[in-house]
Parts: structure tokens; sequence; C-alpha cells
């Protein structure tokens, strides 16, 4: 009774973080505060329930039951000129839920359950008279990935692991339309569904070097949703700008991601993983309107991206102090996949720089609980938009990322 009580409270804790405003970032990868602290190295190491989100292979060395939440708190700040004046997006926190179940159910078969974001990004310029405002002047990007998993222990030594991503997208962005020496503003929202996989493998090459690989599927959003104008109107020898619905189509990049584990001495794990992130499929945003701004009919708005497919590499240890106690610390390099020709202020940061450290402590009675710190530094870029022929430059930019996670072994 008293094991039910206490898992009925974990699952009910759990449903009320999911409930958090999602953002921070267009690619997410804070799955777990233990995976924070290794650097997102966890591909190959050791398992734990969080494993469902970058290598579901693993979790057929988690026997039992075992559940896992989390959240990660980050805060950030950027500045971006555009067309000669600068802003900084308004600096605010965004909370980042995660919640993972794993089942052993029978020998060699494992299931596993988990509910994390991938993709989020949120910004508001507090001026909207300032020239990058005809590019974005606020910006929210929201998604929750749910993923049932099944796994397979095929040998002592090597795992494989198929699951479907079921992905809801939230897109919503505000904008400036110049009209000569007027403006309207332009704010369009919508949601969508949209459907892929993982597909992972574990091999345990010996007693010190593990290998791991995973790869997620591209995810097509198709947006629906509603354009609306601050100050709907018809202007002779111009158009109208009117209400209505609209359309846009996003497709969210593959993702291949590899990572090799070694233990020098028993105490000691060192990993290191590297992810190809397939951004080029994210080309353009196109958006169609049921009324065209500054026509009045049917038609489509087009953004291009051009962005690049981009990797991202971290090296992460973790040192086993006691029964007790497990110390982290990790180094990731982020290559950005902004085109210089395109840039624009929807996301205004260049490569990034993180340096991550945690803690793990064993609680007893099967609870372990992790927390981390993550400091990130974003590079400087300089570039254009030739679309609207403007130069644009990112400034430094800085986050700070706080995590926690709880897991349970029934």
């Amino acid at each position: 009774m008293n094991k039910m009580f206490r898992l009925a409270a974990f699952v009910v804790f759990s449903c009320l973080c999911t409930t958090s405003t999602l953002g921070a970032g267009f690619g997410l990868y804070e799955f777990s505060a233990r995976g924070n602290a290794m650097g997102g190295a966890v591909l190959a190491g050791e398992a734990e329930p969080a494993s469902l989100a970058l290598n579901p292979a693993l979790i057929t060395d988690l026997k039992g039951t075992q559940l896992q939440l989390g959240v990660t708190e980050i805060t950030a700040s950027a500045k971006v000129t555009y067309d000669g004046e600068s802003q900084s997006p308004d600096r605010v926190w965004w909370t980042l839920p995660t919640f993972y179940y794993t089942q052993q159910l029978f020998e060699d078969w494992y299931f596993g359950l988990g509910a994390f974001p991938r993709f989020g990004l949120s910004g508001t310029y507090p001026n909207r008279n300032w020239a990058g405002a005809t590019d974005v002047y606020d910006v929210d990007v929201q998604s929750y990935s749910v993923q049932p998993t099944i796994a397979f222990q095929a040998t002592d030594r090597f795992s494989v692991a198929a699951g479907a991503e079921i992905m809801y997208f939230k897109f919503s962005e505000g904008k400036r339309i110049p009209l000569g020496a007027a403006h309207n503003d332009l704010e369009v929202e919508g949601d969508s569904w949209g459907l892929g996989a993982i597909m992972a493998m574990a091999y345990k090459a010996n007693d010190k070097v593990n290998l791991g690989a995973s790869f997620r599927t591209r995810v097509k959003q198709g947006l629906d949703g509603t354009s609306k104008f601050s100050n709907p109107m018809t202007i002779p020898g111009v158009g109208a700008f009117i209400n209505g619905s609209a359309h846009g189509d996003i497709m969210l990049p593959a993702q291949l991601a590899l990572g090799i584990s070694y233990r020098p001495i028993d105490d000691l794990l060192i990993e290191f993983n590297w992810t190809n992130i397939f951004w080029s499929s994210f080309d353009d945003l196109t958006i169609s309107f049921e009324h065209m701004p500054g026509a009045g009919v049917s038609g489509s708005s087009r953004q291009k991206k051009e962005w690049k497919d981009t990797y991202r590499m971290g090296l992460g240890a973790e040192y086993t102090l006691s029964n007790v106690v497990k110390l982290r610390g990790s180094y990731i390099f982020d290559k950005t996949p902004t085109n210089d020709d395109y840039m624009d202020v929807l996301v205004p940061v260049s490569n990034r720089h993180l340096f991550g450290t945690g803690i793990g402590l064993n609680l007893g009675k099967g609870f372990i609980l992790d927390a981390s710190y993550t400091f990130l530094i974003g590079e400087g870029m300089s570039g254009s938009n030739i679309e609207n022929g403007a130069s644009v430059r990112y400034g430094q930019a800085f986050s700070h990322m706080a995590g926690l996670s709880l897991r349970y072994i029934l």
C-alpha cells in the first residue's frame, strides 16, 4: 500500500508539472538533470528512464518498473542589430517539464513511455517601432512529444528499440507591416499534430567501452489557425487587410545521434556524443492566408530561411564519490544552422558553448535525485537579410539553465 501511495503521488505531481509553458530555443535537448549535467552525452553509458528521449535502447538495463519526472528552468539574454537599430528581447523564465515511465514486460522485452518538449522558442521585442519589427516583434513556439517505445535485448551486449513520436506543435508570430508613414500589425497563430519515429541501438563492446546510436525522423507540422490585424482596413490602390484563417507548413528536422562511453576506472564514466541535426529541411516559412495581406484575396507569404544541416557535440564525465553521491561535468559545442544571407530576429544566436555541472543523490527507498546547472555563451554573428536588404548582427548571448529530476524505482 505504501508503494502504491508513493506511485500515485509521483504520477499526480508529474501531471501538474506538465502544464507549464514551454520555450527557450528552437531545438531543445534538456531531457533530464543528469543529461544536462553530462552535456547530453548519455547515449551509450548508464541508463535512466530519460534515456527514452536520446537512446531508448538503453532502457533494457532498467529492471522492473521505473518512473522519472523533471523540470529545467531557463532564462536567456541576447541582442540583435537590424538595419542599424539594436534591440534585446524581454528577459523571462521558461519551464521545460519531462516525464518518463519504463516497464520490463518479459525477460528480454521492455516498454517505455516518455513525454518531453523537443522544440521551443519564445521572444518579445518591447519596441515595435524598431526596424526588426517588420521581420518579427513577438514569437512563441511550443511543442510537446509523447513517445511510446518498445526495446528488445537481443544478447547480453546488444539491444535495439523503436518508438513512435506523437508531437503537438503550436506557433504564433507578430510582425509589423509598413504602409508608407503608417503601419499595421499582423498576428498569426496556429497549431497541429505531427507524427515521427525513433530507432536506436546500444552495444557493450567490453567492460569499459559502450556504443550507442539513435535516429529520429523528420516531423511535418501543418498548422491551421488565424491571421489578425490590429487595424483591419482597405486602402484604395493598395488592398485589403482583413482578418481570416491561415495555414502554415513547417518541416522539423531529422536527427542522427552517436555516442561512445569509456570507463577507465570503476568510479569514473566518460562519454562523448555527436548529433547531426538536418536543419536544411527548414528552408522557408510559408503561411497561406484566406485574405492575403495587401490584396484582400487568398494567397501566401514566404520567408526564406535556408538553414543548414548542423551538429552538436558534447563531452561529459560522471564520478561516483560514494554510494550516495555522483558528481558530473560537461562541455557542449552547438553549431548554428542560420544562413548568414537570410539572418532574421527569430533566433538571434549563433554558435553556442555550454558548460554544465551537477550532482546525483541516492536518497534511499528507491528515490534518486539529480540536479544540474548549465551556463551558455552564444557567439556573435554578422550577415544580412537579402530579402529585405537589411544588415543583421547578433551580439553575444548568455543563458542560465537549472535542472531537477526525481527518479523512483519500484
